[in-house]
């Protein structure tokens, strides 16, 4: 399975997020490789309605487009519980060959408000490219003395 994030994929050209066309760029931010691969693509939109229609619409375009697994189904039976609320989706996904993480958020944006709005984060990294940075940051709590 080849992950995507509205069209780039990861070792794409620095060049193509560039070029790239649409109301999706906005909420893009992209790392590259000193060769202008791109090696992780994060997607954040904030501010989206928290309303039951919503909710469903987010999970099943991530679900449909990424794969339907069990959080998809605890999460559409949340947003369609009349005894619970929806307050949150998240699944890890793996291409097969595990080369490829995507991250998949759905949340509520404030947690004490009387409207909390939603934000999507789409995060799509190269597998060793995750791998260095989790080590960067084991390494860095390793140097920090309190």
């Amino acid at each position: 399975m080849a992950f995507d994030v509205a069209g780039l994929r990861i070792n794409d050209s620095v060049d193509d997020f560039q070029n790239l066309v649409g109301p999706a760029k906005e909420y893009l931010t992209v790392t590259h490789d000193p060769e202008g691969k791109i090696v992780r693509i994060f997607y954040r939109q904030e501010g989206l309605p928290n309303d039951p229609q919503t909710q469903t619409k987010l999970v099943n375009r991530i679900c449909d487009k990424y794969g339907y697994v069990t959080s998809c189904s605890v999460a559409i039976s949340e947003i369609n519980s009349k005894e619970k609320n929806f307050l949150r989706f998240f699944n890890l996904y793996r291409n097969d060959d595990e080369t490829l993480e995507l991250r998949a958020r759905i949340r509520r944006t404030k947690i004490i408000s009387l409207t909390p709005d939603l934000t999507v984060e789409i995060d799509l990294v190269d597998s060793a490219y995750a791998k260095t940075l989790r080590d960067q940051k084991a390494k860095a709590s390793d140097l920090i003395d309190f």
